[in-house]
């Protein structure tokens, strides 16, 4: 099954081929240039070089949030037009769940260790989830927290742990953390990688990419000026 996986839910967006739980090719850019100039280039460069036809394509896969809301809406619109063209479904995979599968943990055990995924959402606020040391395995559900909130609610499952703090938000939930006692590690450049959408898309049944929506965890500031 030749999956296409990608991402553009945060500040970075990328694009890989998979087949058959083989990488054959990615890339990431991470240019600061708009993903509307970049992703759909990244898409079709990976499979041209590949070898590959966009009718070979079984599945796509993308980040559906939370994360940038304009890089979310950009991603799903290209992805979404994308699958429409070639007449494959959608896989709508988790950002915080993609960014945890992104790493490698050499560090420490996994049973030995939490990670936390977390994206900036500015005043003290963070998009993330809270997870066990293999990625996989969700302890404390994704959504938009305050940052000290959720240093709050992760701490029981902290304790005797190596925490790594993974992406942009990092910063945030570290300060949130200190004086919890946890042993932290704090990986901010860690970034959504292809291989992290395509683990993260393993078990998820493709559907129609029409059926598919953004998870945004919370509301726009234009939406939430627009009820005030």
């Amino acid at each position: 099954m030749l999956i296409l996986a990608c991402d553009t839910s945060n500040s970075t967006c990328c694009a890989g081929l998979y087949e058959d739980g083989k990488e054959l090719m990615f890339e990431l850019n991470n240019s600061g240039r708009t993903h509307s100039e970049t992703f759909m280039p990244i898409v079709d460069k990976i499979v041209k070089e590949s070898g590959k036809d966009y009718k070979d394509i079984d599945a796509v896969a993308v980040t559906v949030g939370p994360g940038s809301f304009t890089g979310i809406r950009i991603g799903l619109s290209a992805v979404k037009g994308l699958c429409l063209a070639i007449g494959k479904p959608c896989i709508p995979v988790s950002s915080t769940k993609a960014l945890a599968l992104s790493v490698e943990n050499i560090t420490a055990e996994e049973k030995d260790s939490v990670f936390i995924p977390c994206f900036d959402a500015r005043n003290n606020r963070v998009f993330a989830s809270v997870r066990g040391g293999d990625g996989y395995s969700e302890l404390i559900e994704e959504g938009a927290y305050d940052a000290d909130d959720l240093a709050a609610k992760a701490k029981p499952y902290l304790e005797g742990k190596t925490v790594f703090l993974l992406g942009n938000g990092a910063d945030t939930m570290q300060k949130a953390l200190e004086g919890t006692g946890a042993d932290i590690q704090n990986a901010k450049g860690c970034v959504i990688l292809p291989k992290g959408v395509y683990k993260a898309a393993e078990g998820i049944e493709p559907r129609s990419a029409a059926g598919v929506g953004a998870v945004y965890c919370a509301v726009s500031s234009a939406e939430r000026l627009k009820k005030q």
